[in-house]
């Protein structure tokens, strides 16, 4: 019997609950630690948060051209 499992502190990736930690279901200080067993032996073993890599900057908007009035 398989189920699937969304972390609700999982933001694009990036742990909410642990800051700039890359989102690793049952790693150290997640919501699942101990309480689930996983698949894949590894996922089992205790880990470390990662660090996660920053987000790229948004490009910045083009300034709007000055409206021109009819008069």
């Amino acid at each position: 019997m398989s189920s699937a499992w969304g972390c609700p502190h999982d933001l694009e990736g990036v742990c909410q609950r642990i800051v700039g930690a890359v989102c690793s279901p049952g790693m150290r200080g997640c919501v699942m630690e101990g309480k689930v067993r996983f698949a894949r032996d590894e996922m089992n073993l205790p880990r470390k948060p990662v660090k996660a890599t920053p987000p790229a900057p948004a490009k910045p908007l083009p300034a709007r051209p000055k409206r021109r009035l009819p008069f």
